[in-house]
C-alpha cells in the first residue's frame, strides 16, 4: 500500500514555506540557499515497516550536514491507536504491506512530531523559518503575459534562478535513488511552490533544465535522450545532474540594461563677430 506521503505531510502542517513532496520524501528550501531539509519515513530492519521520521539537512555540494531520527513512540504519534490495539507487535510503527485500505498512518497524533521537527530546524537551520529566507512573490510574475518577457531582464534572471531550482531538485533526487525523469515529473510543481511562479513559467524553467541535462536542444530526440539517462546507474545520473547544475550556474543570467552613452550634439552655429 502506498504511504500517501503527500496527505501525511499536508496533515503535519509544517510551518515552512514552499515545501513539496517528491515521491515519499518532503523537501523544503529557502530561496537562494544550497541547503535543503529532507524528511522521509524511517525504515526499520523489517521490510516496508517504519518507526518514525528521519530529518536530514543536505548541502548541494557537501552532502549531509545533520540527521535526526524522530521515533513515533517518543512523540506520542500512535499512543491512542496502540492503546486501543493492546500489547503486541506493531506498537509505534506503520507498515505498507497492503495494496489498499486507509493510509498506514491513519489515526496518527501529529502534534509531537511537528514540535520535534520545528525544534530541530530552529536549532540547526533557523533561516528556514525566518522571513528573510522566504521566497518573495514579486509582481514580476504577473508581467508574464503583459509584455515581451524575453526582453525583460528581471524575468530572465528569475527564470535562470528557477532553472537552478529544478536542477537542484533533480540532483537531490539522485541521493534518494530517484531517476532523473521521476524528479522532472514533479519539477514544475516544485518550482511553482518554491518560487511562486505560475505553472507556465515553471514549465519553461523545467524545459531549460532538460536542455542542460541532455546537452541538446529540445526536439524529437529529447524523450529518447532522457530515457537513456534514466537507464544509467544512479551514480552516473548523479554526476550528470551535478554537471548540469554547475554548467547552468556558470552561464550568465539576463544581461543588465544600461543607458547608451550620451551623444555629443553640436551647439547652434554662432555668427562670427567682425572686428571694426
Amino acid at each position: 500500500m502506498p504511504l500517501h506521503a503527500k496527505e501525511f505531510f499536508d496533515s503535519l502542517e509544517l510551518p515552512f514555506p514552499f515545501g513539496t513532496v517528491v515521491g515519499d520524501v518532503y523537501y523544503a528550501t529557502p530561496t537562494g540557499s544550497q541547503i535543503r531539509l529532507r524528511i522521509e519515513f524511517a525504515r526499520t530492519i523489517m521490510d516496508r515497516q517504519y518507526d518514525g521520521l528521519r530529518l536530514t539537512l543536505v548541502h548541494t555540494e557537501r552532502g549531509n550536514l545533520d540527521t535526526v531520527h524522530l521515533r513515533f513512540s517518543e512523540h506520542g504519534t500512535f499512543m491512542r491507536r496502540d492503546a486501543e490495539r493492546g500489547p503486541g507487535a506493531g506498537q509505534g510503527v506503520i507498515r505498507d504491506w497492503h495494496k489498499d485500505g486507509p493510509p498506514p498512518w491513519a489515526g496518527a497524533e501529529l502534534t509531537g512530531l511537528r514540535t520535534g521537527i520545528v525544534d530541530f530546524v530552529q536549532v540547526t537551520w533557523p533561516a528556514l523559518i525566518t522571513p528573510a529566507g522566504f521566497a518573495e512573490r514579486e509582481p514580476w510574475a504577473e508581467r508574464w503575459h503583459e509584455e515581451l518577457w524575453a526582453t525583460d531582464t528581471t524575468m530572465l534572471t528569475r527564470l535562470h534562478e528557477a532553472t537552478d531550482t529544478v536542477l537542484a531538485l533533480v540532483d537531490g533526487g539522485t541521493y534518494d535513488d530517484m531517476p532523473i525523469t521521476d524528479s522532472l515529473c514533479n519539477a514544475r510543481y516544485y518550482v511553482r511552490d518554491m518560487l511562486g511562479l505560475r505553472l507556465d513559467q515553471a514549465m519553461l524553467a523545467e524545459a531549460e533544465a532538460v536542455v542542460q541535462l541532455t546537452g541538446r536542444p529540445l526536439g524529437p530526440e529529447t524523450a529518447a535522450a532522457l530515457t537513456r539517462i534514466a537507464g544509467l546507474p544512479m551514480d552516473q545520473q548523479h554526476r550528470i545532474a551535478m554537471a548540469a547544475l554547475r554548467r547552468h550556474a556558470a552561464t550568465p543570467t539576463a544581461p543588465t540594461t544600461s543607458t547608451p552613452p550620451a551623444r555629443s550634439v553640436p551647439g547652434p552655429a554662432q555668427t562670427p563677430v567682425r572686428s571694426r
